[in-house]
């Protein structure tokens, strides 16, 4: 074999004993499903009696007269791999295997591991072993391109010479016996922008005239690049999508623990009684694995770890099992509970990112779902999902992304990764990611200045003193649109308000929530007057309305409060019903331009996604942690925000939260030395 400065790969081949030696020297071993090294095979495949209706139907799919490709899909941790390992030994057993391949994330350092670069040399080496028949033609066709070996040639081009002649070969030798398989695992784990050349040869593998009956089974986690590969080579009468997520496997996980409590206790050298499948302890458990079979295999290795003889709190097997269902028992010491978080993390696929993810999610100021967390964090957070299903015997991560994720026994959980340096980054992250999703998100300037300077000429009109103004039955007739009997109501609640400070509840029409407008006015109010915004930052658009505020008559200021109060797009929708008309003509055209334009910056405001929402809410409380570290990346980016953003920013959470939200974030954020 040799090997050029960029790798490139020649076969020798001097004789034919030194090509197969130079296919061998190729050949992923690692991605053989019965290497050594992916540890004892009872651990790899499936427990006796679990899965057994998927077993069954992909081994019914595999007696089909036409060539099939059978995809097995599911989320992480569905048992994809268990499955893909257990058909493989029972197809290897009744000599029905052509050939496995399983990628790896984890050993993604190991080359071939997550790529195409030895794919089809590896398939063609075990084609090649198996009969002798497919030898000759695989040797041959090395011979007449010694490169062919070499990653940088067509996948096409490899597969053509290396399995298709091979199999072509074997029409005759294997064409009167019961059908081959190719087992492909993990196929999302290879690298994604050749995911559609893979699939594409695959297919057309399968199509290839005078080669046996062959079948393909790949296992992959939902992505949109498969789905789309998917779709673009047509021939669904061919393809077999198994969805491993719409499987009930609630007996599965019951018989998994029951199996695993039974062995342990024996182990242990424990007396115990039979164990019933619903007994409590088995169903909390296999409630903490979530449905996941890679969780229940890390459960059960915990259950199985032994103390160290200098272990400062040892436990034993029932305070395993106590841990397993609350880590937050008082009755356990932390040491337990930070040693069973460790080996959680450890037994992730990557537990460098897991302590990363994991202290993001527990320093959320709110919980968030998977959705919207990625749309917040980005595309490098893309195996956030993977990753914290990985953990989750600690994280409850929802099937249906769109619900929360839930952090278990948030206290103790945060005490431990407090220790650790991915806690320190987590918080800056977060107020990155939020600057970021506010800066992408605000295409334009906001108005909201100009449109209250507007406003602003009202204050001309007389309305401290003598009974309500017409500015205010205005404002009631055409903003709320309550009809008049309701419109008393509300002037009688503003002379309250005037001579007291405190007023009843607005009387909406019964279709709408009653808001208190002495509490919402209240708190603008008292916001508003002991709010001092820091010298150097008096020029801004954001400070300079605020000071305008500030200023304003406080019948104007109710006004605008009320304005913004009852702009929600179901309002609108109100208005339209009780009064039949938006006849507005006599508004003054201030106020009517004001109303206009607060109800569209709500409705877009509103229809935001909760990333955004959760951004604009929390900026300024990620920044002010103690733990945030405000380097000079964040820095810049905060300048460029606090010149260019701010009051876009401004407007939509005042709309989304109230002015008093503003006035406080506002105030966090000022502490915060973005200037050095």
């Amino acid at each position: 074999m040799k090997y050029s400065a960029v790798r490139t790969v020649v076969a020798d081949t001097s004789s034919a004993e030194k090509i197969f030696e130079s296919l061998s020297a190729v050949v992923v071993h690692r991605a053989l499903y019965d290497c050594p090294e992916w540890g004892p095979r009872h651990k790899l495949e499936c427990l006796d009696g679990t899965c057994t209706k998927i077993l069954e139907e992909i081994e019914t799919t595999l007696q089909a007269s036409n060539s099939t490709l059978i995809w097995l899909s599911g989320s992480p941790g569905t048992g994809k791999s268990a499955i893909a390992h257990t058909i493989a030994s029972r197809l290897k057993n009744k000599s029905k295997l052509a050939g496995t391949f399983f990628f790896s994330r984890q050993h993604k350092d190991t080359p071939g591991m997550a790529s195409l670069d030895f794919f089809a040399p590896t398939l063609a080496y075990q084609i090649s072993k198996s009969k002798h028949l497919a030898k000759d033609p695989v040797v041959q066709s090395i011979r007449s391109d010694p490169a062919i070996l070499d990653p940088r040639k067509p996948l096409a081009d490899q597969i053509q010479e290396l399995l298709v002649k091979p199999l072509q070969n074997l029409q005759v030798s294997w064409g009167h016996l019961e059908p081959k398989v190719l087992i492909i695992d993990a196929l999302d784990a290879c690298e994604e922008e050749r995911i559609c050349e893979l699939i594409s040869c695959l297919s057309n593998l399968l199509h290839q005239p005078r080669i046996p009956h062959l079948h393909i089974v790949i296992t992959s986690r939902p992505l949109h690049t498969i789905d789309d590969a998917f779709e673009a080579i047509g021939c669904e009468e061919s393809i077999h999508h198994i969805n491993l997520d719409d499987v009930d496997v609630a007996e599965d996980f019951r018989l998994l623990f029951k199996h695993a409590l039974e062995s342990s206790y024996r182990n242990h050298g424990l007396e115990y009684s039979e164990l019933e499948s619903d007994d409590e302890t088995i169903l909390c458990l296999a409630d903490r694995a979530n449905g996941r079979f890679g969780t229940a295999s890390t459960m059960m290795r915990f259950l199985e770890t032994h103390d160290d003889d200098d272990d400062e709190v040892p436990y034993d097997l029932d305070e395993k099992i106590n841990l397993m269902k609350n880590p937050g028992d008082v009755y356990l010491h932390s040491t337990q509970i930070f040693r069973f978080y460790e080996f959680v993390i450890n037994s992730s696929e990557n537990p460098t990112r897991a302590y990363r993810h994991l202290s993001t999610v527990v320093n959320l100021a709110k919980p968030l779902a998977i959705l919207h967390l990625r749309k917040l964090l980005g595309s490098s957070e893309k195996d956030l999902s993977s990753i914290l299903v990985s953990l989750s015997p600690i994280v409850s991560v929802p099937a249906d992304d769109s619900r929360p994720v839930e952090v278990l026994h948030m206290k103790s959980l945060r005490e431990f990764l407090s220790r650790h340096s991915s806690s320190s980054c987590a918080s800056q992250l977060l107020a990155q990611s939020s600057l970021r999703t506010m800066k992408s998100s605000f295409l334009r300037q906001s108005g909201l200045k100009d449109e209250l300077q507007r406003m602003v000429t009202l204050s001309k009109i007389p309305i401290e003193t003598g009974p309500p103004s017409d500015i205010l039955m205005i404002f009631l007739k055409f903003c709320l649109a309550q009809p008049c009997n309701k419109t008393i109501y509300a002037a009688t609640w503003y002379r309250e308000y005037a001579q007291s400070g405190t007023g009843t509840p607005c009387c909406a029409p019964p279709t709408v929530q009653p808001c208190n407008m002495s509490e919402d006015i209240s708190k603008a109010q008292s916001a508003l007057k002991d709010f001092r915004a820091k010298s150097e930052f008096r020029d801004l658009h954001v400070f300079e309305l605020l000071s305008t505020l500030q200023t304003l008559p406080k019948m104007l200021i109710i006004v605008i409060l009320l304005a913004i109060r009852h702009a929600h797009p179901s309002a609108s929708h109100i208005i339209n019903s009780i009064d039949g008309s938006d006849d507005e003509s006599d508004m003054l055209p201030a106020l009517k331009h004001f109303i206009q334009y607060v109800r569209e910056g709500s409705e877009r405001t509103l229809s935001s996604s909760p990333a955004l929402k959760h951004a604009c809410q929390y900026w300024g409380w990620y920044l002010s942690r103690e733990s945030t570290v405000v380097d000079e990346r964040l820095r810049t980016f905060l300048r460029a925000f606090w010149r260019d953003k701010l009051l876009s920013w401004f407007e939509r959470q005042w709309y989304l939260e109230g002015l008093e939200s503003c006035i406080a974030i506002l105030s966090i954020a000022q502490t915060i030395d973005f200037n050095e």
